[in-house]
């Protein structure tokens, strides 16, 4: 029993679409965390940060955490998104995490050099911890949607 003629470029097509748009998804987070992380003026950025504020309330007792949720949240939507779009590092999966947190932190880094802001360490670790529990977390998703998806 094979399949039949046409299913493995229609499966083919499909893989690839799904594979395009995860990796647009990537490449635009990637761009919107990158600069909502460097921005020379991080009060237009503030008043996204409502959700976060409430967030850190509600986990932490302290809505001032809500910058380090915002951080470990963009950063976790970048590791999944990385993880979803197949990017890989050195040929591996595995490295994509560690060059997303290493990205992230490094980021923070940068933004001493304009002089408005400055770098928190604790910044530092919300992106490398965001990025590796998104990336985690879309692993976990992907081996049980294997598990529960029909034969």
């Amino acid at each position: 029993m094979g399949t039949p003629p046409g299913d493995e470029t229609r499966l083919g097509r499909l893989m690839g679409a799904r594979i395009f748009w995860a990796r647009g998804l990537f490449v635009v987070l990637l761009g919107v965390v990158t600069y909502l992380t460097v921005t020379p003026n991080p009060d237009e950025a503030e008043k996204g940060f409502a959700a976060a504020r409430f967030i850190a309330a509600l986990l932490f007792g302290d809505p001032l955490l809500g910058d380090k949720v915002a951080h470990f949240a963009g950063y976790g939507a970048l590791g999944a998104s990385a993880f979803w779009a197949g990017i890989t590092i050195f040929t591996r999966r595995r490295w994509t995490p560690l060059v997303l947190g290493v990205y992230g932190a490094l980021l923070e880094g940068v933004q001493g050099f304009g002089g408005v802001r400055s770098p928190e360490l604790a910044d530092a670790l919300a992106n490398a911890f965001g990025a590796f529990s998104g990336f985690a977390g879309a692993v976990v998703l992907s081996i049980i949607i294997a598990r529960v998806k029909p034969a």
